[in-house]
């Protein structure tokens, strides 16, 4: 009997022109984004490769290590094969890291800022289609699935017969589920053979795995949506009413909620904008000359110079003889400085990533009420390509800014001092690159996270949606058992 159920309901979906239109759409959608994600990627990596290559030419002689520095060391964040599906981040954030002996470290070179109408009509992937596209899809397949045959007369019928109605509610659930998830499959497997075979696309046994986890995700997601679908068509007595209802809670879940939860979090959990970050530094490092002046004047003294520090501007006396003297403790001066300069803005930049994230956490706890957000999250932490990817790649940028540093401070490989006869100065000339050298230059610790952590950062986001499936199925299921059928 049951088998029955599951029948009729496919077959008159099927037959249906509802099912041929859905068919069509998902299938032009859903290939069209795996091709234009492809190529999206295929053009990323070979921009990512050509910067490479051009900042290797940077690193040969006859240039010198004063132009390498000066010119700014550059770390590229390379694109992820995944990200042809699920683009999360990776057109908002900045792709290169500028780092050099002077300035802030920063991370420019996003596509918004190379075309801003990227950032008004969004990221067309295969991620947008399941959570907008499919999920709407959902519900124009299953508002009447329940209403639509009471208003037809025909669930009175079917309920005159010896079918129970937890068994009709089932065969109902199962007919319409595979309906719904045919236009997926189809179009999913073209696009997936095309990935596989695409000779600038090569995913690893572990890419694959990812892929498998955010096709589950995708499942659950239209699980959500069409249990909702049964939910509101078993408490309705009419599919138009039921469509009007699932219309607007598919907008509040798609839509409202994610970005609400954005604004309620930064309202209950402020942050500064950058530019108050730049001038906390400022105004926290100005002093710390004067202070480290004044901590080394008893050394000053004894050797017999007067050092003072005013406005920005050093000034010094001596007597003679007292010119080696002056060389050495300056130098012990700057490295002071520059250690304590390092201190005050690593604290500044922790206490501003952690209230960050506390924020992006809150906003992440909120948003969670929609299935939309599960998703995301979930598909893009699996993907490579969510806020944690670009913090984590971040994170490795700040840590190797003093690395270099202290590598290009202590290295005397990179530099001879030329001290000037009479003079308190040192005249500093930097050698020409040697590859040898070149060799033992420290590099940043980026990698891809590990997958049991990617599966970690997931389960939240799972065990929501399938809460919510529990939740609202079980509410079909009462719903449909207590209503009236006439």
């Amino acid at each position: 009997m049951l088998s029955d159920i599951i029948k009729k309901e496919i077959l008159d979906h099927l037959l249906s022109s509802k099912f041929v239109f859905m068919f069509i759409i998902c299938s032009a959608l859903i290939l069209l984004s795996v091709y234009m994600g492809v190529g999206e990627y295929i053009a990323d990596k070979k921009a990512y490769d050509d910067d490479l290559a051009w900042d290797a030419l940077a690193m040969q002689p006859p240039n010198t290590y004063q132009q390498l520095l000066q010119g700014a060391l550059k770390i590229y964040r390379a694109p992820r094969p995944l990200g042809s599906l699920v683009k999360g981040v990776e057109d908002a954030a900045g792709r290169v890291s500028v780092t050099n002996m002077t300035t802030e470290t920063s991370l420019g070179e996003s596509k918004y800022q190379s075309n801003p109408l990227t950032a008004v009509f969004g990221a067309f992937d295969l991620l947008f289609i399941v959570k907008m596209v499919l999920s709407l899809f959902a519900i124009l397949l299953i508002h009447d699935a329940i209403c639509g045959e009471r208003e037809k007369g025909t669930l009175k019928l079917s309920l005159s017969n010896s079918v129970p109605r937890d068994r009709l509610l089932l065969g109902k659930a199962v007919g319409g589920y595979i309906s719904l998830v045919i236009p997926l499959l189809f179009p999913l497997l073209l696009g997936l053979i095309y990935l596989s075979l695409h000779p600038a696309i090569d995913l690893t046994g572990e890419e694959w795995q990812r892929l498998g986890l955010i096709f589950i995700m995708a499942l659950l997601y239209l699980t959500v949506f069409f249990c909702l679908g049964l939910l509101v068509s078993s408490m309705t007595a009419r599919s138009s009413t039921s469509l009007l209802v699932l219309l607007f809670v598919w907008s509040v879940w798609g839509m409202v909620i994610p970005k609400a939860s954005v604004i309620i979090a930064g309202m209950l959990r402020p942050i500064p904008v950058a530019n108050e970050i730049y001038t906390q530094k400022a105004m926290a490092v100005s002093p710390v000359m004067g202070e480290v002046i004044e901590e080394f004047q008893p050394r000053l003294s004894a050797a017999g110079i007067t050092m003072r520090y005013n406005d920005g501007v050093t000034s010094a006396s001596w007597k003679s003889g007292a010119e080696e003297a002056l060389r050495e403790i300056n130098q012990e001066i700057e490295v002071e400085r520059i250690r304590r300069v390092a201190e005050i803005n690593a604290k500044i930049d922790r206490d501003y990533q952690m209230r960050r994230d506390a924020q992006a956490a809150l906003a992440k706890n909120i948003s969670r009420i929609s299935p939309a957000s599960a998703l995301t999250f979930g598909a893009m932490a699996l993907a490579g390509t969510g806020a944690e990817d670009y913090n984590r790649f971040w994170k490795a940028v700040m840590d190797y800014k003093p690395v270099i540093e202290n590598w290009v401070r202590t290295n005397p490989d990179l530099r001879e001092t030329n001290p000037q006869p009479g003079m308190p100065t040192m005249a500093i000339t930097y050698k020409q690159i040697d590859s040898a050298v070149l060799a033992g230059m420290p590099q940043p610790a980026i990698g891809a996270e590990d997958f049991n952590r990617s599966v970690e950062r997931i389960l939240p986001d799972l065990i929501s949606m399938i809460v919510m499936i529990v939740f609202l199925m079980g509410g079909a299921y009462f719903a449909f058992i207590r209503c009236d059928v006439r």
